[in-house]
């Protein structure tokens, strides 16, 4: 039997247990991740300095998830001097732990190995990874390291991700003048979950030789597979301007790459693309 959050323990002790507050959180977010601050930066000794943030932890799936605070300062431990022959990897990391050895925050960093080709070190269990750096060759200090990638960040659930895929063409050719589809551009994307995204083309084309107008037909493909009716006809005029179509379909999660073909409508005069065709994939939210 479980209770509901916000409901104070009674005197038979029932109420929300560590756990299911740890479920319910959970439920709040697509992922683990940063939230806000947590900024990491080098110093003049051998510690890394991270700002005050939080993050969103999880011991693991079936532990839940913990909204982690950290008050700002510097990692409990220290790294060594930079390799004299390779630089190496540093992963500064959260961990949050849940009752197990105890019940705080700490903040760490795991020293990577020195190689040709760095790769950043494997975390403890529950770790989250804050941010990588790249401690140099022969490096004396932290200060010496540079941030390697980019932080990964928590995704409230069902909130908007913006922007998640681009692609362009932008070479001025012909059409082919047939019945074939002809690939214009392709963006690969990832989704957390389920979610409606919309899909827009942008192109700008003129009837060849810039006198006459024309009009070419669209269709969207996910992963290979065609989505639309390809009925979808665009017009061309003979002068130079920019066209634009969207679609809204649902992605389910994971990556997936999204296509735009076109074909000529040969019932009309050939075209001409004039550099500049995009696609642009944007996340509207949790698809229901």
């Amino acid at each position: 039997m479980v209770t509901a959050l916000g409901v104070d323990v009674d005197t038979s002790g029932n109420g929300v247990d560590p756990l299911t507050h740890r479920n319910i959180i959970k439920r709040h977010w697509v992922n683990t991740g940063v939230v806000g601050g947590l900024a990491v930066s080098g110093r003049s000794d051998l510690y890394y300095a991270v700002s005050a943030g939080m993050a969103v932890c999880s011991m693991g799936d079936a532990d839940g998830y913990v909204e982690a605070y950290w008050p700002g300062g510097v990692t409990e431990n220290a790294v060594s001097a930079g390799d004299g022959t390779y630089a190496r990897i540093d992963s500064v990391y959260l961990l949050a732990n849940t009752g197990t050895p105890d019940n705080l925050v700490h903040c760490m960093v795991m020293q990577g190995t020195p190689a040709a080709s760095p790769v950043a070190p494997t975390l403890p269990t529950g770790a989250l990874r804050v941010q990588d750096m790249l401690m140099p060759t022969s490096g004396s200090k932290t200060g010496s390291a540079s941030r390697r990638g980019s932080q990964n960040y928590a995704i409230a659930y069902g909130s908007g991700l913006g922007r998640i895929g681009y692609a362009e063409n932008t070479t001025t050719t012909e059409q082919a003048y047939n019945t074939n589809w002809y690939t214009q551009v392709a963006a690969t994307v990832r989704v957390p979950t389920d979610r409606l995204v919309d899909v827009r083309w942008t192109a700008r084309a003129s009837g060849s030789g810039g006198s006459t107008e024309s009009s070419y037909y669209i269709q969207l493909l996910i992963d290979g597979t065609v989505v639309s009716d390809g009925q979808d006809e665009i017009s061309v005029p003979a002068n130079y301007e920019r066209k634009q179509f969207s679609y809204s379909p649902n992605l389910t999660p994971g990556e997936h790459t999204i296509v735009i073909q076109a074909k000529c409508n040969t019932g009309k005069p050939k075209f001409t693309w004039r550099g500049i065709r995009t696609i642009e994939v944007f996340d509207r939210g949790v698809a229901q």
